[in-house]
C-alpha cells in the first residue's frame, strides 16, 4: 500500500514541509501526527509563503483529506488563527478534520508553561506544549477536542479546573491567567468555529483509505534529536517523533508503509539550550544564520547554526528505519567560502553512558570548499563537483539514497532523482 512517512533527522527545522508539500501533490490522505503549535514551517507556492504549525501540508492540495490526529495538543485559538489566515489566502479548509481524541492545550498549560521556564531553563517555545502532554500522560485535569461537543459539560469542567489552577499556578510560580469571563468567549468562539471539523471516527477514513490502496502520507513535526525518548534528553520536546510514533498515533501498521523519507538540512541548527557539538561560534555561523534565514517560524528566535555531523545523522535514520533522505538547504551552505562536514567524533572520558551524551562528543572534520550558487540546477549532473563530492561523502556515511535535494525556498526549486 503507497504509505508515506516523512521525518526529521536533526532537531527540527529541517524543511520538512516543502518535502512534504511535495508528497502531499499527489496524497490522497495527509495525517499530522504529532506535537502543537509549537511547531511551524514555511511552504512557498502558489498562494505566496504559508506558514502552517498545526494544519497538515496536504491542506494546500484541495483534494487531499487532511486529518489531525489524536497525537497533536491543539491550542484552539491559534487553529482557528490559521484557519482564518488559510482561508485568506483562498485556501479551502472542507477537506480539514480534526481528532476528537487530541488533547487541548488550555491556559493554564500556556501560564504554566512560562512558570516551570522561570523555574528551570529548557528553552521552550511557552506555548503550554508540554504541561499539556504532562496532564495527558497523568490523566488528569485534561480536556479533548471532543469535550467540545457537549457545551454545557465543556464549559463546567472549564470553569472548575480554571479556578484549580489558578490556586496552583499563583502558589507554584507566581503567575496568574486572563479572567474566567474572558477564557470563556475566547473558547466559545473557537468551538464554534471548530465543530464543523471534528471527526467522529478518523480511524474509519484511515481504514478506508487504505482498503482502497490510496496515497497516505503521514507527517511528523520535529526531528529525531528532540524526541522524547531518543533525543538529547532532557533538552527535548514532549512527544515522540519517529516514524514508528508516527505509525502508532495514526493506526497504520508498519508493513503498510512503503517509504520513510528522512529530512535533513545540509548543515545542522538548533534552538534553545542543549548540546551542539558542531555549533559554529564564529563570524561564519551568523552568516550562515542570515543566508539560511535561521529564525524559527514559530517564535522569531534565532537559530544556533553549525555544521552536518554525519554519526547524528546516522543514528537517526537508523532509529527511524529511513529508506531514503531529502537534503534541503544545499544551496545556502555553497554559499560559504569554506564547508566542513562532521565525519566522525571522538569522546572525552569512557563513561558508557556518556557514548549517548553528545556534549561529550569531540567531532572529526573533512574540508571542502564553497560551491556557490545552485539555484539554476535541475538534474544531479548539473551541480558543481565539490557539491556532488559533499553530498557523495553523505550517501557513502549513510548508506541511504539521497533521492531529493532542495536548491531553494520555492516549490519549484528541487531536484528528485
Amino acid at each position: 500500500m503507497p504509505t508515506t512517512v516523512v521525518v526529521g533527522l536533526q532537531w527540527g527545522d529541517e524543511g520538512k514541509r516543502k518535502i512534504i508539500d511535495l508528497f502531499a501533490q499527489r496524497a490522497d490522505v495527509v495525517i499530522r501526527c504529532n506535537g502543537g503549535n509549537n511547531a511551524g514551517g514555511t511552504i512557498v507556492n502558489g498562494h505566496g509563503e504559508v506558514i502552517l504549525h498545526l494544519i497538515p501540508a496536504g491542506i494546500l492540495n484541495p483534494a487531499a483529506l487532511c486529518i489531525i490526529e489524536r497525537g497533536v495538543t491543539i491550542h484552539p485559538p491559534s487553529l482557528v488563527e490559521e484557519m482564518e489566515l488559510l482561508e485568506s489566502r483562498n485556501v479551502s479548509l472542507k477537506q480539514l478534520k480534526i481528532s476528537p481524541y487530541a488533547h487541548l492545550v488550555m491556559p493554564w498549560h500556556i501560564a504554566e508553561d512560562r512558570g516551570q521556564e522561570i523555574m528551570a531553563i529548557r528553552g521552550t517555545t511557552l506555548r503550554g506544549i508540554g504541561p499539556c502532554y504532562q496532564d495527558k500522560a497523568g490523566r488528569r485535569d485534561a480536556l479533548r477536542v471532543g469535550d467540545l461537543w457537549n457545551k454545557r459539560r465543556f464549559f463546567t469542567f472549564l470553569e472548575s479546573i480554571w479556578r484549580k489552577k489558578a490556586r496552583e499556578l499563583a502558589g507554584n510560580y507566581g503567575v496568574t491567567m486572563e479572567d474566567f469571563s474572558t477564557i470563556r468567549i475566547q473558547y466559545a468562539e473557537a468551538r464554534e468555529r471548530l465543530l464543523p471539523h471534528i471527526e467522529q471516527d478518523p480511524q474509519r477514513l484511515i481504514r478506508k483509505a487504505l482498503e482502497k490502496n490510496r496515497e497516505i502520507l503521514l507527517e511528523v513535526a520535529h526531528g529525531l534529536l528532540l524526541d522524547m525518548d531518543y533525543g538529547t534528553y532532557p533538552y527535548v520536546t514532549a512527544c515522540n517523533t519517529t516514524s514508528a510514533a508516527a505509525c502508532h498515533i495514526a493506526g497504520v501498521s508498519p508493513r503498510e508503509v512503503t517509504k520513510i523519507v528522512g529530512v535533513a538540512k545540509a548543515y545542522l541548527t538548533r534552538v534553545g539550550p542543549g548540546p551542539f557539538p558542531t555549533e559554529l561560534h564564529s563570524e561564519q555561523g551568523s552568516r550562515l544564520r542570515e543566508l539560511g534565514k535561521e529564525y524559527g517560524a514559530t517564535t522569531g528566535r534565532p537559530r544556533r547554526c553549525g555544521w552536518l555531523h554525519l554519526p547524528l545523522l546516522q543514528y537517526a535514520c537508523r532509529v527511524n528505519h529511513v529508506t531514503e533522505i531529502a537534503l534541503t538547504k544545499l544551496d545556502i551552505l555553497g554559499l560559504l567560502p569554506a564547508v566542513r562536514l562532521g565525519v566522525g567524533a571522538k569522546y572525552r572520558n569512557d563513561d558508557p553512558f556518556s557514548l549517548w551524551r553528545i556534549d561529550e562528543m569531540a567531532p572529526c572534520y573533512q574540508e571542502y570548499e564553497g560551491w556557490g550558487s545552485i539555484s539554476e540546477c535541475n538534474f544531479r549532473d548539473e551541480l558543481p563537483a565539490e557539491a556532488i563530492r559533499y553530498l557523495n561523502a553523505i550517501q557513502e556515511n549513510i548508506t541511504r539514497p539521497i533521492n531529493y535535494i532542495s536548491t531553494g525556498s520555492e516549490r519549484k526549486r528541487i531536484i528528485v532523482f
